[in-house]
């Protein structure tokens, strides 16, 4: 049988009559039932259960005043619940990372500009800009605001204008995009930087290639290539694992911002 429309409206109509039937055609009554099945969840730690029972006494029964009220009342003690599971859990993850990112900060630099830099970077004792003068070479860094950057330096007698860096392991390649400085001291030198989960990403393939090869092509109106040596590589994956650890536990911190700000805001409701 072939279903039309007018089928389809027909038996739309059928489940809703349905629906009505089983409620006892009593939305107040109906209602209720669905805030104290979601009552009833909560005190079983179920809340997402709960929440989609308290939403539909807003969708379901929209003049229903006093139970929706009941309803939103009952949302706002499971979020009140929920952050105080999320501050829990955040905390205690927090402070197992911290001690982890102090012990690896200790084979670090911290390294800042005050007179035009916002933000200090810690840098791994063996790519320190200045034992690598006038060559070509990959860096990078973990700000004090707990981002990421990867640099490509480039030294040359003439501009390249790099957009992107290319790695090559074997078979594998990965490329990245960023941001070009350029200036003319003594040579040609140019700075491409890639920033935040790309530059973790980049980071990510020299973790994953300890012991081969890494050819590293600066690419742009010209090239420029290079190999990274073992040292290098060992450099760049402790700041790869310091990277994560510091993206972690920002965000746990502000997972626990969010938590506490949302328990404050409840308990102030309630008093």
């Amino acid at each position: 049988m072939r279903y039309t429309p007018s089928h389809i409206v027909f038996a739309c109509a059928v489940c809703i009559l349905s629906f009505a039937a089983c409620s006892g055609q009593n939305p107040e009554r109906a209602a209720q039932d669905r805030v104290d099945q979601a009552a009833l969840l909560i005190e079983q730690h179920r809340y997402e259960a709960a929440l989609r029972q308290l939403d539909s006494v807003h969708a379901l029964y929209p003049k229903q005043v006093t139970q929706r009220r009941h309803a939103k009342a009952l949302k706002d003690s499971i979020i009140y619940l929920q952050s105080q599971q999320t501050l829990r859990y955040s905390d205690s993850i927090l402070q197992t990372l911290l001690p982890e990112a102090d012990k690896l900060l200790k084979d670090f630099r911290y390294n800042k500009a005050d007179a035009y830099e916002d933000h200090g970077q810690y840098v791994y004792r063996d790519l320190q800009t200045g034992w690598n003068t006038n060559r070509c070479f990959l860096q990078a860094y973990v700000s004090d605001d707990r981002k990421t950057l990867v640099k490509s330096y480039y030294y040359g007698a003439k501009p390249i204008h790099q957009s992107s860096i290319a790695l090559q392991c074997n078979e594998q390649e990965i490329e990245q995009q960023g941001q070009n400085h350029a200036f003319e001291v003594e040579g040609w030198h140019e700075i491409l930087t890639i920033t935040d989960e790309r530059a973790l990403e980049v980071l990510n393939f020299v973790s994953s290639h300890p012991r081969e090869r890494i050819r590293v092509t600066a690419k742009g109106s010209g090239k420029a290539v290079y190999y990274l040596s073992d040292n290098e590589k060992q450099a760049l994956d402790k700041t790869y694992r310091l990277g994560l650890l510091m993206r972690d536990i920002n965000q746990l911190e502000q997972q626990i911002r969010i938590a506490s700000q949302r328990i404050e805001h409840y308990e102030s409701k309630q008093q």
